[in-house]
């Protein structure tokens, strides 16, 4: 294999970087700016929390497809990886979450051991926003609502892995129909397990976009019928709105319509010149976006509770120690607790 097949070049490696940290910047930016009424004029700028969402769901398909393509047939190192990669931070967040509870005074009013469970089984999401939510996420952490899919997604991918590097082209037609139906199926049926099922098709795009890339293709048109697929997902979602009738821009129906074509959108649109000039621009910035990436797991995790939900963090004063404790916090989920969880084998 030549080089362009087997690695990630130094640009792609910098925009990857870049797009993780602003991302993940944008969503804790995204949830203060709402707490504190910051969302209008200037401010109207971060309302799109979710589409970073979407951006870090592309990116994990991506990376994960790009790093764990031949390891993951191994299916017990590749979890244990993941499991390292996400708990430590799911761990730190419901200790925080819970001690800033009982900081404000309100812990047992709010505990639910219900929510504890289904966010430690990763079985949450957000019930005010869709219809058949499990559970809600731990003491109203409300983007832990992801984790329950990405960890869904990583589940799935050795199996859908192992069937694609045997015949890529009919397994990526039943991603696609599988996908489809199962949007389907939660119109008809609203149910946690069907929802996530049709979401793996935007993760899928992006392990896809991977694939291309690492077949030394350079635009969209390399993974189109995956691309087919993830359109069809737009124009299902877009006749649910229709026959449902529209609630409100981040409410179901609308809402998995604004997922799937943001992910389209994006998909295309990084894809193409455009996505090579971003990266070339990513270069100078590569150090600092590192470092930061390596720690937006953490920063997504445990915003909201230190940032949003403490009242401590209600003040300026009171804002500035908590995003130092944010960025601590952080540092720690990302890249300190996880040297001691066992390690698993790289082949």
């Amino acid at each position: 294999m030549d080089e362009a097949r087997t690695k990630l070049s130094p640009r792609i490696s910098a925009g990857l970087d870049v797009a993780r940290a602003l991302a993940a910047s944008y969503v804790v930016l995204h949830h203060v700016a709402n707490a504190r009424g910051w969302s209008h004029g200037l401010g109207l700028l971060f309302r799109f929390g979710q589409e970073a969402v979407l951006v870090f769901f592309l990116l994990s398909g991506f990376v994960i497809f790009a790093n764990e393509r031949s390891r993951a047939l191994s299916p017990k190192g590749y979890y244990i990886r993941r499991i390292r990669r996400i708990y430590p931070g799911v761990i730190i967040v419901i200790i925080i979450s819970t001690a800033i509870a009982i900081d404000n005074g309100d812990f047992l009013k709010r505990f639910n051991w219900w929510d504890l469970f289904a966010t430690l089984a990763s079985l949450q999401d957000i019930s005010s926003l869709k219809p058949g939510v499990i559970a809600d996420p731990f003491l109203g952490n409300d983007p832990l609502w992801s984790l329950s899919y990405e960890m869904a997604f990583y589940l799935a991918f050795p199996f859908v892995l192992r069937a694609w590097s045997q015949n890529p082209g009919q397994t990526g037609m039943i991603v696609g129909v599988v996908c489809c139906t199962a949007y389907a199926l939660f119109v008809a049926w609203p149910n946690h397990a069907c929802l996530v099922v049709a979401y793996f098709l935007v993760w899928w795009s992006g392990a896809m976009a991977a694939d291309a890339y690492l077949r030394g293709a350079r635009d969209f048109r390399a993974f189109l019928p995956t691309l087919g697929w993830l359109a069809l997902q737009c124009a299902i979602s877009a006749v649910v709105v229709k026959l449902v009738g529209y609630k409100g821009l981040g409410f179901y129906p609308f809402l998995p319509f604004r997922h799937f074509a943001a992910g389209l959108a994006m998909l295309i649109v990084f894809s193409s010149p455009v996505g090579k000039v971003a990266a070339n621009w990513c270069l100078p910035i590569a150090r600092p976006a590192a470092y930061c990436a390596s720690i937006s797991y953490g920063l997504y995790v445990l915003h909201y509770p230190i940032l949003v939900d403490w009242d401590r963090a209600k003040s300026p004063a009171g804002l500035a120690m908590a995003a130092v404790l944010l960025i601590v916090s952080a540092y720690l989920a990302d890249r300190q607790l996880n040297i001691y969880l066992p390690r698993a084998p790289r082949n």
